[in-house]
């Protein structure tokens, strides 16, 4: 699939219309897979308050591998958002505004509490995480010349849109050769710790002492988030 010609990594959907290619039941959000003649491009869709907080807390890890194989050593991952473990984001997914047809007001406040969020988490998702990539760090800032982007937001529906951008060139792959490979996404597992509702006390040796659970606080579905998630397929690059 080719990508749109005014894409933008910056947790839009809007280029691509808010549409995608496919919905995974196993991670349960939207995707597309698509590139143009010099990158790659994954934008990812998630509206579930449960799948959000996993994919913020343990983050989207999108492999890219020419062998083919779904676990492959030599692939190259790229995973975000990464964030201090001491300095989540602390956002709210439980509490959004509904947005009333022809309510300005609605809307207004939709759009506040939008904004409320993506400042949380842009003012601390600075990093992207890189393996596979000979001479290049572990950990990069968003704002690199490497050839990786990434971005993600909240629209005034507060649906959560990842965009991840990789140059062909770094994965070994051209659009004048355009040859089969796989790509692997996997939502990673959160830890108890990041579940809300569940408030963990821990000694300093990190053994749990005290777990405190309130159910009010509790996002409907969220037990699933402990484990990791994935799909996998193959994609042929749309020719030069």
């Amino acid at each position: 699939m080719q990508a749109p010609t005014n894409i933008k990594i910056d947790g839009k959907a809007s280029e691509w219309n808010n549409q995608f290619q496919a919905y995974n039941h196993a991670t349960d959000v939207f995707y597309t897979l698509a590139n143009d003649d010099n990158n790659l491009y994954l934008v990812i869709q998630a509206t579930d308050p449960a799948i959000i907080n996993k994919i913020i807390n343990g983050r989207i890890s999108f492999s890219i591998s020419r062998s083919g194989k779904k676990n492959d050593n030599d692939a190259v991952t790229i995973s975000y958002p990464i964030f201090d473990r001491k300095d989540k984001p602390g956002l709210n997914l439980k509490d959004k505004p509904e947005i009333k047809p022809g309510s300005v007001a609605s809307s207004k406040l939709a759009d506040s509490f939008m904004y409320v969020n993506n400042k949380r988490m842009t003012d601390r998702a600075k990093s992207i995480k890189v393996t596979g990539v000979k001479g290049l760090d572990t950990l990069i800032s968003i704002y690199n010349d490497n050839g990786i982007k990434a971005a993600a937001l909240f629209d005034n529906k507060m649906a959560y849109t990842c965009e991840v951008a990789v140059a062909l060139k770094l994965v070994g792959l051209s659009a004048t050769d355009p040859a089969k490979f796989s790509y692997h996404v996997t939502l990673n597992a959160i830890q108890m710790d990041d579940m809300p509702g569940i408030f963990i006390t821990r000694a300093a040796n990190g053994s749990i002492t005290a777990i405190d659970i309130h159910k009010e606080l509790a996002l409907p579905g969220a037990q699933g988030t402990t484990v990791d998630t994935d799909f996998w397929g193959e994609y042929t690059l749309a020719k030069k």
